[in-house]
């Protein structure tokens, strides 16, 4: 049993002794291999913790911005919601902060502003996840301003079918009623029609709201 062993023991060692040797010969090659991955594990970490950082930062921001809109501080959102946009460009914050920035305007009676800064930013290929909002934030300003044709055709957008079922109600919604505004019942009729087939099973506000709207339209008729 014992010899049994030695032999084990002396073949292992003959098999690791032309690996030792193998190593030893390529020592700072392999310490170079070695440092380089550990630099480049350490360049990947960086990057990952001043990504998280940056973003936490943004959205610090945002939520300082957006308590200062909901305060009736203007000037001081609108300062600050422009930094943003710049300092943290291509960041899901400065997205959301040029979303918020053209809510500011609005209420700040620039709704022209608005619909210009808004068109330039679908124009210029944001995250699909933006656009849909983007386009209801541009059928309020052009409602705003009285362009209700073009309102109901950005409301019309806003109701992407990836958006949440209560955002595609609302923007439906919007849509009839700028239809209705820009003297075309029937499209507004339409429109309030395929929000009732699309939600019409769901007993939501949105949908009770367009029941009404359209009884008003049609004269009870459906």
């Amino acid at each position: 049993m014992a010899i049994s062993v030695a032999k084990q023991a002396t073949s292992s060692a003959s098999e690791l002794h032309p690996l030792i040797t193998w190593a030893a010969k390529r020592q700072k090659p392999l310490l170079y291999a070695a440092t380089a991955i550990l630099l480049i594990a350490l360049v990947a970490w960086y990057v990952t913790e001043s990504n998280r950082r940056k973003r936490d930062q943004a959205f610090s921001s945002l939520d300082q911005a957006r308590a200062a809109m909901e305060a009736g501080s203007y000037p001081e959102a609108s300062t600050e919601l422009q930094r943003i946009t710049q300092v943290f460009a291509g960041t899901d914050a400065a997205y959301e902060a040029v979303l918020t920035l053209n809510q500011v305007r609005m209420l700040s009676g620039q709704s022209q502003l608005a619909v210009d800064e808004l068109r330039s930013f679908i124009s210029s290929g944001p995250p699909a996840t933006y656009v849909a909002q983007a386009q209801g934030h541009l059928g309020m300003a052009l409602e705003n301003v009285g362009n209700y044709a073009e309102a109901a055709t950005a409301y019309l957008a806003a109701a992407d079918p990836g958006e949440p079922a209560y955002r595609q109600t609302d923007a439906l919604l919007a849509a009839a009623r700028c239809q209705r505004l820009a003297g075309d019942p029937k499209a507004a009729a339409e429109t309030l029609q395929s929000l009732l087939v699309k939600f019409g099973e769901d007993e939501t506000p949105g949908v009770i709201e367009a029941r009404v709207r359209l009884a008003e339209l049609t004269g009870g008729a459906t």
